[in-house]
This record gives C-alpha cells, structure tokens and sequence, in this order.
C-alpha cells in the first residue's frame, strides 16, 4: 500500500492536464483529413439510386442535383410499391407488403445505403459514380 502511495505523490495535477491534452490533440489530424477527403468525395461523385426486381434494372435516377419530388410506381401483378425520389433522397413511401418494412427503412441519401422489399423482391441502391470509402461499411459499385 505504500508503494502506490508514493507513486502517486509523484504524479502533479499538471502531469495529468498535458497528458489528456496530448491525447485529445492526437486526434486533429484524424479530423482534418477526414473533413478534405469527404468535401474532395461529395465533389467528385455522382449518385444514382437503381431500382432493380429480382435482379432486373426496372428504373434508375440521378439524385445529385435532383430538385423536387420524382415518383415511380413499380407494379408487379398485385403488388405495388411507390418509390418517391424528393430532392437528392429516395425512399419507398408506400407497398402494399405485409411487414412495410421498405416503407419504414426510411429516405436514403448516401452511397451504399439501400432499401430492401423482401415479399416483392424490390431493391432501391444508391450507387456511386467513382467507387468511395463511403464508411457505411458496404461495398460501392461504379
């Protein structure tokens, strides 16, 4: 017990200060480079959402530089699933699936994020023109 004891009258309080500083100041280069590389990214890339039914494009759009709202309405038989395209996001906002889990997935706006429509078969991908370390941690495809 009186080992710990005098090793700890040997730590001063400003021992303490600079080591956390130097800790948090480790981290500036993380954070600079990460911000240059996503403003070269967002600057450089095209993104396209691709709808495809059971392995088949049925309808593509360009989200970069999308204004307004795009609406598609893919059919299948009885089924149905209305994919809306507003802004630089997509989303399916209504099927007529059981479990409405496409509908509750959401917009999507970044490369690599998807939707997935399992009863009908439905994917809606946002792909990227330049393939990118998006840190969704999913593949992109160009």
């Amino acid at each position: 017990m009186a080992k710990s004891n005098k090793y700890l009258k040997m730590i001063r309080p400003w021992d303490v200060i600079i080591v956390l500083a130097l800790m948090l100041a480790s981290f500036i280069p993380y954070v600079v480079f990460a911000r240059q590389q996503a403003k070269a990214q967002a600057a450089d890339q095209v993104l396209t959402a691709v709808v495809t039914h059971d392995g088949k494009e049925v309808y593509h759009i360009q989200l970069t530089g999308h204004h307004g709202v795009s609406k598609f309405r893919f059919k299948n038989g009885n089924e149905y699933n209305e994919v809306v395209a507003t802004n630089e996001q997509i989303e399916i906002s209504d099927a007529d699936c059981p479990d409405q889990l496409c509908v509750k997935k959401g917009k999507i706006e970044r490369a690599g994020q998807t939707i997935v429509c399992l009863p009908h078969k439905l994917l809606v991908e946002i792909k990227s023109s330049k393939a990118a370390n998006t840190g969704a941690g999913g593949m992109v495809t160009e």
